[in-house]
């Protein structure tokens, strides 16, 4: 009886916030019922930023940074919502993913910007993340999410885990980690040409970055798409539809020549890291080494292995143990060695 009063409280809560929370969603310009206000979205985005650029780090490369920097401000200029603080990022993993979280923040991998062939491809993409915000799909899952809980939370246990390991992902983590159902997707995949081609560029290179992508996961081997397309629509599905976007805006806003830029763009990414950086540690015969702090350690064999900027953790298959290093203090690892020589 103690639990189904909870429910029910939390139930006529949740009912008192539907009733109440409804806003104009800024892309359809239609009503719908959200459950954060815009303060809170933006909140939720500067709470995130810290803990997702700690875990991942950012790509030390001042020229990608501020390319990235100045062709988001662009599209957010001629976005739906112009008027957020955005924030755009290139972060320190291999991993070909990009994404965004509320409130104007938005993420490249150095993993994702190797693969781009061009300025085009990249716009497309960039437009599809800042798509994701204009059109507050993070706030509308969260929404979901909530009230799809309602019914079950008598029962409920939680376990959060990153892979095979025990720690639990940070909030920040967990707000970036939130995928979209395909609806979400085809809406961002049609802000992604809209947004680029506002910006002159050919919005067609857009369907060919996706093509990149299933050729790479084909390469390695993979019995699935790659994670970046999981929940999204079929790529051909998705250069049917980009083909034919892309060509009713280049009529719409008459773009007879839009821009590909395939040497600039090869020039901006000429020395890029691909895949793991040696740099931040690896593992050679069952030793971990890490050259710039200059340190190493046996690690047991068969266990996971995982590696960030901020942390070395590893665990038998089993998941029955967890050894975690992590860094004594703030900054970089160069600063963190001067401050604490004795100490990681």
């Amino acid at each position: 009886m103690r639990n189904l009063t909870l429910i029910g409280q939390l139930s006529l809560a949740v009912l008192f916030a539907v009733t109440t929370s409804c806003a104009i969603n800024p892309v359809t310009g239609k009503k719908q019922v959200v459950l954060m206000s815009e303060a809170q979205e933006i909140a939720m985005g500067q709470q995130s930023d810290p803990e997702i650029t700690a875990f991942f780090g950012e790509y030390q490369d001042p020229q990608i940074q501020k390319f990235i920097t100045e062709k988001g401000l662009e599209m957010a200029a001629v976005s739906h919502r112009p008027k957020l603080d955005y924030h755009f990022k290139v972060v320190d993993s291999p991993v070909i993913n990009a994404f965004a979280v509320p409130g104007g923040y938005v993420y490249f991998t150095r993993g994702i910007m190797a693969h781009f062939n061009n300025e085009a491809e990249f716009a497309g993409v960039l437009g599809h993340e800042i798509g994701h915000v204009t059109a507050r799909h993070s706030v509308i899952q969260q929404r979901n999410q909530m009230l799809g809980q309602i019914g079950m939370i008598a029962g409920m246990v939680l376990v959060p885990e990153l892979a095979n390991f025990a720690e639990p992902l940070s909030q920040g983590m967990q707000v970036a980690l939130l995928s979209f159902g395909r609806d979400a997707e085809r809406q961002s995949d049609e802000l992604g040409v809209e947004y680029s081609s506002r910006i002159g560029y050919d919005a067609t290179e857009m369907a060919g970055f996706f093509n990149t992508l299933e050729r790479q996961g084909a390469k390695q081997g993979a019995s699935e798409i790659p994670e970046f397309l999981s929940t999204h629509p079929s790529p051909a599905e998705r250069n049917m539809t980009v083909a034919k976007l892309a060509e009713e805006w280049k009529s719409k806003l008459k773009l007879t020549n839009p821009e590909v830029n395939r040497n600039a763009y090869l020039q901006l990414i000429d020395g890029i890291v691909l895949g793991e950086d040696p740099r931040q540690g690896f593992v050679e015969n069952n030793i971990f080494y890490h050259p710039v702090l200059k340190f190493q350690f046996p690690t047991p064999q068969q266990w996971n292995f995982q590696n960030t900027p901020q942390q070395v953790q590893m665990g038998p298959k089993a998941g029955d143990a967890l050894l975690s290093f992590s860094f004594a203090g703030t900054g970089t690892m160069e600063e963190i060695a001067q401050k604490n020589p004795d100490t990681v």
